[in-house]
């Protein structure tokens, strides 16, 4: 393959280029200031955690390649992999196009009380019942777990949410000789916060624990670290409000954004099973390892679905829909991000390499 081609767009950078740029233009058609400022705050403090998901990634892979078919071949065939030039060129582009991804999903969510502030947490409430035979799955969860041990430990776990992402995107990243399943992981999940967000500013929702804080009563002592980050958001928020009232907008922090519908919380974990169910189905890792891979990543989407509602985050509909929204952006990376001249015989061959796989790309 020609250097030109090498270095031509694939699809996750293609489509997170334009929504980068089309979301810039949005927001800056309403009047607000898109320029280097919102860059440097965001963007540049990226830069330097960049070593720290390389690290993360070889670590995961290293693990995994030891786990997988318990052979130091294993490990020794991936780290040869890593020599090749276009390894470290397409994650660097990879991670690049993570960082646009963020850019626009902090920036989307942030801005919708400057942009539509109404309000759709009396709608998600009745649907959420009416969905639910007349019972709210919100008041349900609260009353059910009551008082249960458990419930502290649900807390943490949704406080520790965003670095099982970051180990899981890291992880995807740094595979070897996988180019093109490295390309539809970031594909889906640039798709998937990006389009997350837009729905976020289309209906907008702060969430049940803002909308019927009363329900959460004599709740919040046994979930401080839920009870600290919604006050914090809820301030942020209020920041928001008060300068789209008064015209003056004050210092706000733009990764603090409140939305709740649909529930990406949710919706990432879904979508990191998937990508897992798909490579134990490929047979690249030993049955019980495989059966350990989909069966952590059930529990981790349950849990967070349950957290999700008790802590009153989410309606019980914003991680139904999550789950869509993660099998669709799922579905269309694998169809859009397609082996290019030559890719898929090299990842046949890979594929064919190692006993009992499927060849498919």
């Amino acid at each position: 393959m020609t250097s030109w081609r090498a270095l031509r767009p694939y699809p996750f950078e293609v489509y997170t280029w334009i929504v980068f740029g089309g979301s810039i233009l949005f927001l800056r058609a309403f009047g607000l200031r898109m320029g280097w400022q919102t860059m440097d705050y965001t963007l540049v403090p990226m830069l330097w955690t960049l070593p720290t998901a390389l690290g993360l990634g070889l670590g995961c892979q290293a693990v995994y390649h030891l786990l997988r078919r318990r052979r130091l071949s294993d490990l020794r065939q991936y780290a040869l992999g890593l020599l090749a030039p276009g390894w470290w060129l397409l994650w660097v582009r990879l991670w690049f196009a993570a960082m646009l991804m963020t850019y626009v999903y902090f920036w989307v969510k942030v801005c919708i009380p400057l942009v539509n502030p109404a309000l759709w947490d009396a709608q998600l409430w009745a649907w959420d019942r009416r969905l639910h035979l007349g019972l709210s799955p919100s008041v349900f969860a609260v009353e059910l777990l009551r008082g249960n041990p458990f419930l502290p430990l649900l807390d943490a776990w949704y406080g520790v949410w965003v670095h099982t992402v970051k180990w899981t995107m890291a992880f995807f990243c740094a595979f070897a000789g996988r180019d093109v399943l490295r390309r539809r992981f970031m594909l889906s999940a640039c798709l998937l916060w990006t389009l997350g967000s837009w729905i976020y500013m289309a209906l907008p929702a702060l969430g049940p624990c803002y909308a019927l804080p009363e329900v959460w009563d004599g709740m919040r002592e046994a979930m401080p670290l839920a009870e600290g980050a919604q006050k914090m958001l809820g301030e942020n928020y209020q920041l928001l409000v008060a300068g789209r009232e008064t015209g003056i907008l004050r210092q706000f922090n733009p990764t603090r954004g409140v939305a709740a519908m649909p529930s990406l919380h949710v919706a990432a974990h879904f979508l990191f099973l998937l990508w897992f169910r798909r490579e134990v189905r490929t047979g690249r890792v030993t049955h019980r390892l495989g059966r350990a891979l989909v069966a952590l990543f059930t529990l981790l989407v349950v849990a967070t679905t349950v957290g999700a509602v008790v802590t009153g985050w989410h309606y019980a509909l914003d991680a139904y829909l999550g789950i869509a929204l993660a099998y669709l952006c799922y579905r269309v990376a694998l169809w859009w991000e397609r082996p290019r001249e030559g890719e898929r015989v090299l990842e046949e061959m890979t594929e064919a390499a190692e006993p009992g796989v499927e060849a498919t790309p």
